[in-house]
């Protein structure tokens, strides 16, 4: 059915596609992680009870807004990079199924390494 999905591809090409989804997703978390960490939060009215107060930009219409306006853009950009980590994910998985073939493999060398650290460390 899927009979042309069947091609011969190099490993070094599977395993660089890899690396640079798993690179980009990544990217898109830690971008994320900032974006969602500069939104600012939803004010529950504790700050009358905390002893906090928010500052006053309201002089001009451009302050009044300016602050919906970056919290617009920002959510914008958290759903964006979202979709890109999601499509990164299933292109992930979807690559996998693909190429089962060129699934990595402990080297030798790792197991050498692993008996080496645990010696050195009785």
């Amino acid at each position: 059915m899927l009979n042309f999905l069947l091609v011969e591809v190099p490993a070094g090409v599977v395993a660089g596609i890899r690396i640079a989804l798993v690179a980009l997703a990544l990217i898109c978390t830690g971008f994320i992680i900032f974006v969602v960490m500069k939104q600012s939060g939803n004010s529950d009215g504790t700050e009358a009870f905390t002893g906090s107060s928010q500052k006053d930009d309201s002089e001009s219409y451009y302050g009044k807004n300016a602050g919906s306006r970056l919290d617009a853009k920002l959510k914008l950009w958290t759903y964006i990079c979202a979709g890109v980590l999601a499509l990164c994910c299933i292109a992930m998985i979807i690559v996998s199924v693909i190429f089962p073939s060129a699934e990595p493999q402990a080297a030798p060398q790792v197991g050498a390494m692993l008996n080496i650290i645990t010696a050195l460390l009785r």
